[in-house]
């Protein structure tokens, strides 16, 4: 693993100490395969937003888009992030939970209501990317439907990374290039980031 693949970011983590982390990055990136295998790592609870969402709405993501479209997902998913975070960041405060890894949607920092919450909330925000080539590579061997990707998969992802760098880059703690890595390289990677702060 190259020493650019992992970048420092402005974002500063919570000075609250939570034990919260945040796992942001376009669709294909490897959020909530990585943050299921970095919360097995560390030993502590793992949230995935869609899941919570589907769970919430009682019904797929799919169906939700289909339903009424990315404007009704999004309200959803503002809703769902931030009872997420906040029963995370209560487990740990009642030492219920050491830590609590959440890997968000691809879309979620699109809201500032969204960006402001995540980057109260969470210790660490770690922000993984790849080429949009990996990222086309990922999605099509995934099981997941994807709705945005319905078309052209590959103009989408690069279109989607393109208008949405700046905005993980405004909550990001850290960032991981995951191109041509494998799932426990990226593992590690975030392992070293967020370790001292759930060995304190």
């Amino acid at each position: 693993m190259s020493v650019s693949t992992v970048l420092p970011m402005n974002a500063q983590p919570s000075t609250t100490k939570s034990g919260v982390v945040v796992l942001v990055g376009v669709m294909g990136s490897g959020k909530s395969t990585v943050g299921a295998g970095i919360a097995h790592v560390l030993q502590c609870s793992f949230v995935d937003l869609d899941v919570q969402i589907a769970k919430s709405a009682k019904c797929t993501v799919s169906e939700i888009f289909a339903r009424g479209g990315e404007s009704e997902f999004r309200s959803i998913e503002t809703d769902v992030l931030a009872t997420v975070l906040d029963d995370a960041c209560a487990q740990i405060a009642q030492q219920a939970a050491r830590s609590v890894v959440v890997a968000t949607g691809g879309g979620a920092i699109i809201s500032q209501i969204n960006r402001d919450k995540i980057a109260s909330a969470a210790d660490h925000v770690i922000w993984l990317d790849a080429q949009v080539d990996d990222l086309v590579k990922r999605i099509s061997s995934s099981k997941t439907t994807r709705p945005l990707l319905a078309n052209n998969p590959h103009q989408a992802l690069s279109t989607l990374s393109i208008e949405r760098a700046g905005l993980y880059e405004q909550v990001a703690t850290a960032k991981i290039d995951t191109t041509g890595l494998r799932i426990d390289q990226v593992i590690d990677a975030v392992a070293q980031i967020v370790s001292p702060m759930v060995a304190k």
